[in-house]
Formats: C-alpha cells, structure tokens, sequence
C-alpha cells in the first residue's frame, strides 16, 4: 500500500483471458512503453531564440488509433489504485483493432491463443509505426535506397550501428556483407542493413554447412519478436526442465544425414576428370577435359559454389552425399525477450496434438551470453565451432567430421537429448553485462490443450502481482518461479534503471475510480468507429462455459469458478 497498492485488473469478456494476460505483460515493459512515447504524440514547431525547434505535445497523432488505445489501456493497468480493486476493459482496444479477434478467437482455449494475440499486437504498433515514420520522410538518405536485400557501403551510413552495439537502440542495424554473400566482390567495405522497429525485435544468426569440407552458403541473419522453445518429445510426460537448458538444446547442432554438396561434389568431379586425363592422349578430348578442370578450380577458389555452378560443371554420376550441420545463435537479442514455451505435442495414441504439462522453472535474471554470436566471433567454416571463443584446438579434423566415426555424441547425431534441472545450464558460463536480463512477467496456463485458463505475473513498481483477469493479488518472487503451466516469459535487458517507490496519498485512496467498464464500453459502442476500424461482435450466451480458475492464496478463491461473466461459489 506505501507503494502505490494495487495495479488495475481486465475484465473477462467471456473468453478473453489470454488477451488479459499479455496486455498486463507488456504493460510491464518499461521498453514497449518508451518505444510507443517517442512516437504516439503529435510534434509542433516553436520559436526558440534564432532556431526553430520541434517539441512534442500531449496529444496523440489522430491516425495512431490503436497505438493511442493501446497506450491508454497499459497506463490504465499501470495505475496505483491503493486497494481499490479497479479494472477495465479490453473491448475499446479490440474496437480499434483493423484486423482484430474475430469470433473464432472466443471459441474455446486453444493453447496457441496467448501467442498468436502477443504477435497480433506487436503486428499492429509495428504497422501503424511504419505508417507514422513513412509519412515524415520527406528526402530519403543515400543508405535507405538498400531496403530490397541489397548491400551498401559502410562508408555512406552515418552512425552505423553493428553486433550488440547500443541494445536497446532501434532503427537499422548492419552485419557483414560477406557473410551474407560469401562471393560477393569487394565486400569487406560493405554491410547488409537489418531494420528492428519494436522493442520485441532482435536478430538471429543461421548456419548451414558441409561437415566434410566446411563450406557455408552464407549466414542466415533474420530478425525475430522472440523465441519459440520446444520441449522434448522423448522424456518422460511429466518431466521437469530449467529454460538455460531448453536454451541449450535450442543452439544445439542439428544433423542433416545424405545432402548434396556442392563443393564436395565438385572436388569428385575434379579428381575424376584428373585420372581421366592421365590416360588420355593431347588431342581435342584432352583440351575438353582440361578446360573442364581449369573451370572447376576456378570456382573452387570462390568461397561459395552457387547450385548453377555445380550444374554447369559436374558429372551427374558424381554426386557427393555428404552431413550438414544446422546451428543458430542469438546475433543481437531484443531489448524486450518474449520466450514462449510450446507445449503442443503430437500423440501417437490417439493421434491428437495435446499439452505437456511438464514443469518448466527459470530463473529471475537470465544470463544470455552462451546464446549470443556476434557477427565478428562467427567461423565462415563449418567445421569449426559457430562462435569462435568456443573453439578448441585441431577442431577442424574432430571426429565429428568423419562419418564413419562412431562416437558421435547424441547431440552431433541429430537425436534428441534429454535436458533436465541436472542438464548443464548458463549459471557457469562468462558473464556480459549487456547480455543480463531481468524477469519482468509470466504467462501461465492451467488446463488442457483445447481448454483452460490464463493468468499473468507480473512485477510493477517493485512487486510481483499475480493476476487473473480482474483478481489482482501480491505474490512473492518464490512462487512467481515455481509456479505450474509456464507459457511465455518476459525479459527486459538491465540497463541499470531502478524503480521509484511511488506512494499514493489517502485523497487518492479516497476519489471515486475513474474508469468505468460499463460506462465505457457503451460509450464506445455508441460512437462511431474512427477510419479502418472494425467492429468486433460481443461474445454470445452461447459460449458461456464453466471454466477453473487457477488456484490462489487467497481462501475464497479455492472453490471459485466463472461461469460465463457470474462468479459461482460452490
């Protein structure tokens, strides 16, 4: 109560608990709230002395219409309401939706529905971002002529921005040109522009490559709103897993068995025709066959050999098969982490996709720097390690190379590992500051795989709140990592920010609320939608069901149910 008392809950619609859960964790991110300030509020031109500057005002761009509803629900659940137990309604926000929930979205509980709505959202303030930025641009620079996968050169970006350089800073980051194109001339003055617009948004770093002769294609550079965890499919159903060690399993290498190889066949090919020539006599044959392996060492110098190369030069009869491997790492993480377990299994029993509802436990601040490869510390050579502060000596000729070896390790062969709390995990790796991360919110699930709950933790003003739907109640960090169902997690990189206790004075604890959920929901319903805006239908009777509501400390809660919008006590 010093400290500002409660936040403000959302209210159930029907089946609109996992449209509450994530709006109250990206409430929670002092970044997703930075990132919608620098740009929701309209800019004016005063005079100041001799220079014209712009200032911003309080009033929001009129062609931002879900940005500003959006902004204005997260400060309404962001409130300190003493114990007052305010809440409110998503129904202004959806209404100002383009392309929002539709009814299938209050069908039933798919286990996805939390997921595809964060993406949903984050989907929308990208778009209206874009729309906003588009609009104010008036003379492109010279570098914003590269949008269509093209290179440009270094030389002509000012303030180039590379790696992990300034997390937390948006707009256009660069990778290296050559790791992107191998064969590309004159690249080492050339970079490839990559464009993060949302706070959710990082990049992530692909390899693919020949475990024979070590060729790689080129780096796969993609930029991500957060990562998708699987759990293993070959433990037992109620197993027990820690996210350094899902983390883990995610950057393990995977093991393509009989691929074609270009460079690989190429060399078959060259060692052919070279026996061939020995028994062949100088003559037009002869200068056919050496003008084909003149060819062939030619391309064979290039980084990379492209697939019409290898058309063009081999032998159909001398296809090479050969092991690839397929790895990936963090190249920059996001300033805002969204990891979200997947928990949707195939089973073979009843050949259905149900839930695993083993236990995943994580901890409070996570250390990401074993999952981070920065473009400098990538091998170009696959067969060495994907980072190389990771590179032991004489790698280049381990067994993992050979084929015939057979003390491959599980994890080299392809197979699935278990991972569990004893797996190895982050806590014993190197630290980078820049790469610490603090828990900021929880999503958990409770139910089955078609049917169930959502709730959020959630921390705020320096406590953790556990809230379902409009029950808001304080819980302690011990139960926030333990907890039972986890299904998204939020992490926010530390920049060194530390909440200000904010105490609330009794006057406030005494003023009427002033947000009413039924008064502005007719009153929203009573204007007329702004421009793009669709309307989205109420929820039937209908589809009223009883739903369990996850378990709380609170007594009354132990035998409270929802019953479509009633709350029964049995």
């Amino acid at each position: 109560m010093r400290n500002g008392g409660e936040p403000g809950g959302i209210s159930n619609e029907g089946n609109t608990c996992f449209m509450n859960s994530v709006i109250q964790s990206l409430a929670s991110s002092r970044e997703l709230l930075k990132f919608i300030d620098s740009y929701l509020y309209s800019e004016i031109s005063v005079q100041k002395e001799s220079e014209i500057i712009s200032i911003k005002t309080t009033t929001p761009r009129p062609e931002l219409i879900f940005t500003n509803a959006l902004k204005t629900l997260l400060e309404n659940v962001n409130g300190s309401y003493g114990s007052r137990g305010k809440e409110f309604s998503t129904k202004p926000l959806l209404n100002k939706m383009p392309n929002g929930p539709k009814q299938n979205f209050f069908s039933g509980y798919n286990q996805e529905d939390a997921q595809e709505f964060y993406q949903l959202v984050m989907g929308l303030l990208e778009r209206e971002h874009k729309k906003m930025s588009l609009s104010r641009q008036v003379t492109p620079e010279p570098e914003e002529k590269v949008s269509k996968n093209k290179f440009v050169d270094k030389d002509n970006v000012k303030d180039l921005v590379s790696g992990c350089e300034k997390i937390g800073t948006l707009g256009k980051v660069y990778v290296p040109a050559n790791q992107v194109d191998p064969n590309l001339i004159d690249s080492d003055h050339k970079v490839y522009p990559l464009e993060l617009v949302t706070p959710v948004d990082g990049v992530s770093a692909e390899r693919i490559g020949c475990l024979t002769c070590g060729e790689v294609g080129g780096i796969r550079y993609s930029v991500n709103s957060g990562l998708s965890l699987n759990l293993p499919n070959n433990t037992s159903y109620y197993s027990s897993f820690n996210l350094p060690s899902l983390l883990d399993n995610w950057i393990t290498p995977e093991i393509i068995e009989d691929v074609n190889c270009n460079r690989c066949g190429l060399n078959q090919t060259k060692g052919f025709l070279i026996e061939k020539l020995k028994t062949l006599e100088d003559g037009k044959v002869f200068q056919q066959f050496k003008r084909r392996v003149d060819a062939i060492e030619e391309e064979l110098a290039k980084p990379n050999i492209s697939d019409e190369t290898f058309e063009n030069l081999t032998i159909k009869q001398m296809i090479t098969k050969s092991r690839k491997s397929k790895q990936i790492f963090l190249s920059r993480p996001p300033p805002l982490l969204s990891i979200h377990i997947n928990r949707s299994v195939f089973d073979p029993r009843t050949y259905l996709i149900v839930k695993n509802p083993s236990n995943v436990s994580f901890p409070a601040q996570l250390n990401l720097t074993k999952y981070v490869a920065e473009p400098q510390d990538i091998n170009m050579d696959a067969r060495l390690s994907f980072r190389k502060q990771d590179q032991r000596p004489g790698m280049a000729s381990d067994h993992l190379h050979n084929p015939s070896d057979s003390s491959v390790s599980s994890s080299e062969s392809g197979e699935d590992i278990p991972i569990s709390e004893s797996s190895t995990s982050s806590d014993d790796s190197p630290i980078d500051p820049r790469f610490l991360y603090n828990l900021k919110a929880v999503i958990s699930h409770y139910g089955t795989h078609n049917y169930g709950h959502y709730i959020c933790y959630r921390k705020l003003r320096g406590t953790w709140w556990r809230i379902s739907d409009e029950s808001v109640y304080v819980a302690k960090e011990e139960e926030v990592l333990t907890g039972q169902g986890t299904f998204m997690l939020f992490y926010e990189f530390d920049d060194g920010f530390t909440e200000d206790l904010q105490n609330v004075s009794e006057s406030e604890e005494e003023e009427e609320p002033e947000y009413d959920v039924k008064n502005e929901i007719e009153k929203d319903d009573a204007n007329s939608l702004s421009s793009g805006a669709n309307e989205i239908d109420s929820v039937s009777d209908s589809m009223n069901e009883i739903r369990p509501l996850a378990y709380s400390e609170e007594p009354e809660a132990d035998n409270e149910f929802h019953y479509g919008e009633e709350r029964v006590h049995l």
